[in-house]
């Protein structure tokens, strides 16, 4: 009786608080609009910086198009690249937008995302 007891108190507990990683999950999109650019993070040649202020040449795009990363501390561009990935996490509203296929090492965080 106490077994089923204890095995009834962690199932519950399991449903009640789910995992964090379920609660941040992102899935895959095909195109995104945003409000605002959180970072960039740039990686050549196994070199990674972050980059906190920047603005995009655009306010959505979809996989498949080009976009651009200006610097403004400097106005100059940092990066152009061919979006081939767009991450949407739904809990946060966040988007992260890549140069490659599934996990890419430089990406652009944007707030406010909608698919």
């Amino acid at each position: 009786m106490l077994i089923i007891i204890k095995l009834g108190c962690g199932l519950l507990a399991f449903f009640l608080f789910p995992l964090p990683s379920a609660t941040f999950a992102q899935v895959a999109v095909s195109g995104a609009e945003w409000t605002g650019v959180s970072n960039f993070k740039y990686c050549e040649a196994g070199n990674c910086k972050i980059y906190r202020r920047v603005e995009l040449t655009m306010s959505s795009i979809d996989v498949g198009q080009d976009i651009s990363v200006v610097n403004l501390d400097t106005g100059t561009e940092i990066a152009k690249f061919q979006v081939k990935s767009i991450k949407y996490g739904r809990q946060v509203q966040m988007c992260w937008i890549g140069d490659r296929e599934g996990r890419s090492e430089t990406y652009i965080s944007v707030s406010g995302c909608k698919r």
